[in-house]
């Protein structure tokens, strides 16, 4: 009796795994897939994107996200625009121009991040471009997709700077660093966590790295967030607060335990430089996001009132076709509760 109780034992527990075994493809094929384009190619700025994929974040929520590189805020708009991306980790004011040109296609902001915009015009501390009207009789470099690159025209109108007498030469992304370090160009715009750290990798110092911000001369706009696309509103709104919040969750463990993060972006890409990423993702964190202004308003979050002062500002300055309005560019009502997203 004894012995066959074992048996029958061992019978249940052996059937049991073996249910659990087939039913893992089921469960995993009854998850909704997300297709989310990242700001730029992998690395420390999206690694808490990673985090939240191999912590199960996603998972736990019935996702089954699909994690891509792009060439920045233009080209990942234009993925989420065109209902090819469900998601786009992307500049907001970048999303200004989109919505304006294109309103009934234009994505949805879900989830703000970055609270203090990293666009800077960059520059060798040799080519002495200190201020904006230094760049004029310069040649500027930049990605045609780049935030920097698109909001020119505002910076210029803003600053005063003569864009008539600035040369520009428009360089591929994966060439910016390098073509900058040659001196084939005097300056480029860019993100100061992707450019300095690039240019680092391949042997500059950081006192020969100079970074006019347009933060610093009026441009008071906040950068990267999560924007969601039209498609995946009316097919899958159910899943969009549950998407955000494993997002937020990734981005609360990495700025707690960066190291965690850039662990797991090196097991998505082996050829990850660990060390120059997890410096990187301490400067996003620092420069970027834990402020004042994210302690008082929860990860996450964004003032409408300041996000609509930005939009003035880029529609004026670059005399957009439209312009849009908070509501069309930016919603709360997928955000977990703010008690959840104090950092």
């Amino acid at each position: 009796m004894h012995g066959t109780r074992i048996a029958r034992r061992g019978f249940l527990a052996g059937s049991a795994a073996l249910g659990a075994a087939l039913a893992a493809p089921a469960l995993a094929q009854s998850r909704t897939p997300v297709r989310i384009s990242l700001n730029a190619p992998r690395d420390g700025s999206n690694a808490a994107f990673f985090l939240a994929a191999a912590k199960g974040y996603f998972a736990a929520e019935g996702l089954e996200p699909q994690l891509d590189p792009s060439r920045g805020a233009g080209d990942t708009l234009q993925r989420v625009g065109s209902d090819t991306y469900d998601f786009g980790f992307a500049d907001f004011t970048v999303a200004v121009q989109f919505n304006a040109a294109n309103p009934t296609a234009a994505p949805l902001g879900v989830m703000g991040l970055y609270t203090r915009s990293p666009i800077a015009i960059i520059s060798l501390s040799r080519a002495n471009i200190r201020a904006p009207k230094d760049l004029e009789g310069k040649k500027l470099g930049a990605p045609a997709t780049d935030a920097g690159f698109l909001l020119l025209p505002a910076f210029a109108q803003i600053t005063g700077l003569d864009r008539s007498k600035v040369q520009t030469e428009t360089i591929d992304l994966a060439l910016r660093e390098s073509t900058l370090a040659t001196g084939r160009v005097d300056a480029v715009t860019g993100f100061d966590s992707t450019t300095w750290f690039n240019l680092k990798r391949i042997g500059m110092k950081r006192e020969d790295v100079s970074f006019m911000y347009f933060s610093d001369h009026g441009l008071d706009f906040y950068s990267n967030g999560m924007h969601v696309s039209r498609k995946f509103r009316r097919e899958n709104e159910a899943k969009i607060a549950p998407c955000v919040r494993a997002m937020l969750r990734g981005w609360k463990d990495a700025i707690a335990r960066p190291a965690e993060a850039i662990d797991a972006l090196v097991a998505a890409d082996r050829l990850i430089e660990r060390d120059n990423e997890i410096e990187r993702l301490n400067w996003v964190i620092a420069n970027q996001i834990v402020n004042d202004h994210t302690r008082a308003i929860g990860l996450g979050s964004i003032d409408p009132g300041r996000l609509g002062r930005a939009i003035d500002q880029v529609a004026g300055a670059m005399q957009l076709p439209r312009k849009p309005a908070v509501e069309d560019l930016w919603t709360d009502r997928y955000l977990p509760p703010l008690a959840d997203r104090r950092i």
